[in-house]
């Protein structure tokens, strides 16, 4: 019976903890709200977007790799070549080679530098009345405050 009377206790607190649970674009749309509160814009956020921000895309980090590993078999490939070239075109792939050299050590400190999560960005606000504006706002990662 106690654990019954107790199921019946703690059931409505979960319920209304989970129903009361802001998401996180909830929450940027409250801090956006409290900044322009005392304005006269209003503000739509139908058509908005929460996305994450990291410091170099995920997107872009894995490119770089795959890119980097492209150039590693072309630059090896180049390599095997000139040895069997004339001086003349012996040097033309080598400043080929050199460029591609450098791409890849530029690939390299792409790599290095990881993806890092470093905030949210809520996008696609309108504003009321005015069909071109759209507008951005960059947040902490916790969503506690608009940054810059």
């Amino acid at each position: 019976m106690r654990r019954i009377y107790l199921a019946l206790v703690l059931l409505p607190l979960v319920v209304i903890t989970s129903c009361g649970k802001k998401t996180d674009k909830d929450r940027a749309i409250e801090l956006v709200e409290t900044q322009y509160e005392n304005s006269d814009r209003d503000l739509n956020f139908d058509g908005s977007k929460l996305d994450s921000l990291y410091n170099i895309s995920p997107g872009a980090y894995a490119d770089s790799l795959k890119k980097g590993n492209e150039l590693d078999v072309a630059l090896a490939e180049l390599e095997s070549q000139i040895e069997h070239l004339s001086q003349a075109e012996s040097d033309s792939v080598g400043l080929i080679s050199a460029r591609l050299t450098k791409e890849r050590y530029r690939l390299l400190e792409l790599a290095k530098t990881k993806p890092a999560f470093i905030g949210w960005k809520l996008s696609g606000v309108a504003i009321e009345g005015d069909k071109h504006e759209v507008l951005s706002f960059n947040f902490d990662k916790g969503i506690t405050k608009i940054i810059p």
